[in-house]
């Protein structure tokens, strides 16, 4: 009798930057979406997670961490996947190449939002990473790991890739995006099971749907999902949910990751109204646009659960919002909030200043506006400046003045126009930043807003020096 067949081994490993985005523990949601689609019998697949404890996370950023390197090296993975962001990019590639001196059969593959625009780049500046899986990944991932247990490493065939053939980096054209996301399968939380405990995750992320169709100038949501908007079958979504409080007691709280919960308020009413019908006892969180609420919605949400609303704002003055491309009316926003409270759900809203074209006193509208509201310090965010991401209009503004920019640098740039470079603690540029006025104007605002939050600002910065 001939031995078991062994399995291809999958290492998903979340990789840390220099920032520990939210206070709650989450399982690396994309890399676990993908592993869930493509499971079979033929696949091993497991998870080392390098944003656990929170402590360690700066101890794993361009550094090795011995204790990591004993886990990868006792599982032995014939693939690695890591997802990545703006800020964890470098980490990413740091990571593909102390993979590679250990493993070097071991192939590397990396997706996820930012390095989707800049796979060529990111190719030609690491060679440890193999491949890029550009934009959606179900469908690429899925044939490739195919093609790489078979051995077959002609990738050709494989849509949304960029891989290497002969030296060369070569970028497939042909980009494919799921029909439907009903047919997906509800995600497998078990991947990174020996990393975590109950007691640590009382939070967890789930998607009702992907995409957005609106044209914000600083996101790239709409050129990521292609205008698409797609939606979850609400019985799947309960479905996950119970499975998952049932696996996990300790779960208190569930954030939807949609770009907008409320996007269609049908779909919207009847996630609320099977909430309550199946008597889902959790906190939930989400993000609105300010146009997709009113009163019947509100209430519905309330009753469902809902107790935290992340609503994009960005502006007290029309030209502004105009310039942005929000596609949203202020006089919408007094009614909606009083609506909120009324429910008793919480809301933060966020603001920018110093965008393009935007005049000082244009930001002045914004604060006026936030004290007309009367808004506490928890009910509001106020950035500086826009940061440039890649597929955004304003990285596309961006490159116009600044063809020659390298991503991938830690090289002093000069950039033309109001541009800056955002670097981390290591001196890499993590993305550039646009900002119109000055950082004293800056400060003024900051002071106008609330005297007491900028002077615990300017006592927190001379700490840091």
């Amino acid at each position: 009798m001939g031995g078991e067949k062994e399995k291809f081994r999958i290492l998903l490993l979340s990789v840390s930057s220099t920032s520990f985005f939210y206070e709650q523990v989450v399982i690396p949601f994309g890399l676990v979406s993908l592993a869930s689609f493509i499971d079979c019998p033929d696949y091993q697949i497991e998870g080392i997670e390098l944003n656990q404890p929170a402590e360690k996370i700066l101890q794993r950023y361009l550094k090795a961490d011995g204790e990591i390197l004993k886990q990868i090296a006792d599982f032995s993975p014939n693939m690695v996947a890591m997802s990545t962001y703006a800020s964890n990019m470098y980490n990413v590639m740091f990571w593909a190449d102390v993979i590679k001196q250990k493993l070097p059969n071991c192939f590397v593959v990396a997706g996820g939002n930012h390095v989707s625009y800049i796979a060529e780049e990111c190719l030609s500046k690491c060679r440890a990473i193999d491949a890029v899986v550009r934009f959606e990944g179900e469908i690429p991932f899925k044939m490739l790991c195919e093609k790489c247990r078979r051995k077959d490493f002609e990738f050709g065939d494989v849509p949304n890739l960029t891989w290497r053939k002969d030296g060369k980096i070569i970028e497939n054209q042909k980009t494919v995006f799921l029909d439907s996301i009903e047919s997906l399968p509800i995600i497998n939380r078990t991947y990174f099971a020996s990393q975590q405990t109950d007691k640590l995750l009382t939070h967890a992320d789930v998607v009702g749907a992907r995409g957005c169709p609106f044209h914000c100038t600083f996101c790239d949501c709409n050129h990521y999902w292609q205008k698409t908007y797609r939606t979850r079958k609400v019985e799947s979504i309960i479905k996950e949910l119970k499975m998952l409080t049932a696996g996990n007691p300790n779960i208190k709280s569930v954030r939807f990751r949609d770009e907008s919960i409320t996007l269609k308020k049908q779909y919207c009413m009847d996630l609320c109204r099977a909430l309550i019908d199946n008597d889902i006892k959790l906190e939930f969180h989400a993000h609105s646009r300010l146009d997709g609420l009113d009163e019947e919605l509100v209430a519905m949400l309330a009753k469902a659960g809902f107790k935290l609303l992340f609503i994009g704002i960005e502006s007290g003055s029309e030209n502004v919002l105009k310039n942005l491309k929000k596609g949203i009316k202020l006089e919408r926003l007094a009614p909606n909030l009083e609506l909120l409270r009324k429910y008793g759900i919480n809301f933060r809203l966020s603001f920018m200043s110093s965008t393009p074209g935007e005049t000082f006193f244009d930001t002045l509208k914004t604060v006026r506006l936030i004290k007309k509201l009367k808004l506490k310090r928890s009910e509001y965010y106020m950035g500086i400046g826009v940061d440039i991401y890649p597929g955004t209009e304003e990285c596309r503004r961006f490159l116009e003045l600044n063809p020659d920019f390298e991503w991938i640098s830690n090289k002093d740039v000069k950039f033309h126009g109001r541009y800056s470079a955002k670097r981390d603690p290591f001196g890499n540029i993590i993305h550039p930043k646009f900002r119109q006025y000055s950082l004293l104007k800056s400060a003024l605002i900051f002071f106008l807003l609330s005297p007491s939050y900028f002077f615990e600002k300017v006592k927190a910065v001379v700490r840091k020096k």
